[in-house]
């Protein structure tokens, strides 16, 4: 049983529309009959997450039915400033007294925009404007349909650090902080907005067990979602910001913008959590820096083939239209003078309306009262119009978008499918775990999964055996067609790369790519699919490297490649006492094992790892060879005549 306090729903009761999204932990849908409300506004639109069945017995019920409550439990101003900045858990919903899922609100209009095409000139689906887009640089920045400033830039953080500095006073902790889970709006002023709320932690406490986005995990053996935890991932973002970068750790990035920011991130990467600087201190450096910053927005690329014409012009994520643009209509999100003034306002922060469309008669009833700071689930029973129902049918209304429009002009587009958008040479971050697929849109970047195939009228996952380069199918049965998706690993092209190919990397951290095979280099004795056991190479010949490239949060992807260093010749390998066909003289030497002592001309009579090691020979012969990027394989072989 749900305290009294927390507002739970059951199943039974929603009215579901289409889905929304499906990952790993669970599905999303669209709510018709119900809104989440300010009594004094108009109704934000309802998703209820379902979780999936295997997930349901790691869910801790208890701190969603706390979350859920945590509004209820803050002043009106607090409570109201948590649901307008997160996708905070609204309501809990049960299935025969167990806990399913819960109610949450949608994503606010402000925080989408108008994807384009590169070239600027064909407009896409309205998108959730991920900050992950801004991890790029300027060009494909502009070139989507996204006018992004230096200054926005600066205060989009500046709001963020103010947020974390807010929740943590509040007891919560994002955890999983990243792009991914941050929405953004350049309007006036730039902000933030940030979903998987149920991913963090509220008072220590999560509703599952901790995960991270690849790319943006916290040192090795620290305790996840914590406030320098999340600290810790704010500069990584404030470095990527600046960067135009997705992976790079480098606080230099931030020198040119302020030095005081640079050693801010220089000081939130370090290993000591304590050492770490507060997210307040973050907000003061920020805001000072946005002073001074430019206003100019980043240039899109010229349309035409680069002849010059301009490209069309473009809207600030949730900024106001040009001059002449309807008004939106009302329920949107509200803008920031009236979202001050509605926190200045004690007034209820939360309300649930059941819209039923019927023929009952009598007025509604089990509205919230303007005194109330409790969330609460309402039923309208009668057929009077909520106050909170649109004009066109109510609460019980279903639109083409949960979100409204920018303006009456602009038609509402269905929410993308990746599966069923996909084309070859799409790029999708996969959040899904296990053997369920969680697919978003993204820039074909370190980390991403690419379509380098699809395989229509079917859904075997096995019809992508084969292909080149394929890591992971993806199916649909709606669509009939199976995705294959190839991983770009941040560790390079050798990732790819298989038996007999050749890499090089200049250490074994460094990024490797697939090479042509010459002396210096790499060949693949083998490469193994989600280990990272190196003893997989002992019994291999000639084997004398190994390279492991992680998959990220992708454990079933990492690859283990044995490799072989490609020597000058047989002296590389030789072993004392084998028999060389010794073929020049001085530096032009060449030694090659023959096969046969019969028809050599010299034998090895010992050979150390020491480059240029003369004295280790004595009186014999002896020829030698190094890379400087890995010395420990070098080699001087001693040699006599036959």
């Amino acid at each position: 049983m749900t305290s009294e306090r927390v507002p739970t729903v059951d199943h039974g009761a929603l009215a579901l529309g289409r889905r929304l999204g499906q990952g790993g932990q669970g599905t999303v849908h669209e709510v018709t009959n119900k809104k989440i409300n300010e009594t004094d506004g108009g109704g934000w639109e309802v998703a209820y997450k379902e979780y999936n069945a295997a997930v349901l017995p790691h869910l801790d019920a208890a701190a969603l039915a706390a979350s859920v409550a945590l509004p209820g439990e803050l002043s009106a101003a607090e409570g109201r400033w948590l649901c307008e900045k997160t996708a905070w858990p609204a309501a809990l919903v049960e299935r025969q007294g167990s806990a399913s899922g819960f109610l949450m609100r949608t994503v606010p209009d402000r925080f989408r925009f108008t994807l384009q095409s590169l070239g600027g000139t064909t407009p896409g689906a309205r998108r959730p404007a991920n900050l992950e887009y801004l991890l790029n640089d300027d060009a494909y920045v502009a070139g989507i349909g996204l006018s992004v400033s230096e200054r926005d830039r600066l205060l989009l953080l500046t709001d963020l650090a103010a947020t974390l500095t807010r929740l943590h006073r509040i007891g919560i902790t994002v955890g999983d902080l990243s792009p991914k889970n941050l929405l953004f709006t350049t309007g006036t002023p730039p902000e933030c907005f940030l979903i998987d709320c149920d991913a963090m932690r509220l008072r220590g406490t999560g509703v599952l067990p901790q995960a991270e986005t690849p790319d943006w995990q916290i040192p090795d053996g620290e305790e996840k979602a914590t406030r320098a935890s999340d600290v810790y991932k704010l500069a990584l973002l404030a470095i990527r910001l600046f960067a135009r970068d997705q992976t790079s750790r480098d606080p230099a990035a931030l020198a040119s913008v302020s030095p005081e920011l640079s050693d801010l991130a220089r000081a939130g990467l370090d290993p000591d959590p304590a050492r770490r600087p507060l997210p307040a201190q973050w907000a003061e450096q920020l805001a000072a820096a946005a002073t001074t910053a430019s206003t100019a927005p980043a240039a899109a690329p010229a349309a035409n083939g680069g002849k010059g014409a301009s490209a069309p012009p473009r809207r600030r994520a949730g900024a106001p239209g040009p001059p002449g643009t309807p008004p939106g209509p009302p329920g949107g999100g509200p803008n920031w003078s009236a979202a001050k003034a509605l926190v200045a306002a004690a007034a209820v922060i939360l309300v649930i309306i059941v819209g039923v469309v019927g023929g009952h008669s009598g007025g509604g009833s089990g509205q919230a009262s303007e005194s109330s700071t409790q969330p609460s689930v309402s039923q309208d029973d009668g057929g009077g119009t909520s106050p909170y129902d649109d004009s066109s049918g109510g609460s019980g209304s279903t639109s083409l978008d949960p979100t409204p429009s920018d303006s009456p002009s602009e038609s509402a587009s269905p929410t993308p499918d990746p599966v069923g958008d996909a084309e070859v040479g799409s790029c999708f971050d996969d959040r899904g775990t296990g053997n369920h697929s969680d697919l978003t849109p993204t820039s074909c970047t370190s980390g991403a999964f690419k379509v380098v195939q699809i395989n229509s009228a079917t859904t075997d996952l096995n019809s992508c055996d084969g292909v080149t380069d394929s890591d992971r199918s993806v199916s649909s049965a709606e669509h009939d067609r199976v995705l294959c998706l190839s991983y770009l690993s941040p560790g390079g092209t050798a990732y790819h790369a298989r038996s007999g190919d050749c890499v090089y990397g200049t250490s074994p951290s460094s990024s490797w790519s697939e090479v042509s095979c010459q002396t210096g280099n790499f060949k693949v004795l083998a490469a193994y699919r989600g280990t990272s056991d190196s003893a997989k190479c002992n019994s291999l010949t000639h084997y004398n490297q190994w390279l492991h490239i992680p998959a990220g949060g992708y454990s079933g992807l990492d690859m283990m490649l044995c490799l072989s260093m490609n020597y000058p010749d047989d002296a590389g390998y030789a072993t004392q006492r084998e028999c060389l066909l010794k073929s020049g003289d001085g530096p032009k030497a060449r030694f090659t094992n023959v096969g046969s002592c019969a028809s050599s001309n010299v034998y090895v009579t010992g050979r150390t790892s020491t480059y240029n090691d003369a004295g280790f020979c004595n009186q014999d012969g002896w020829t030698t060879w190094e890379n400087p990027d890995y010395p420990r394989l070098g080699y001087t072989v001693c040699w006599r005549p036959r």
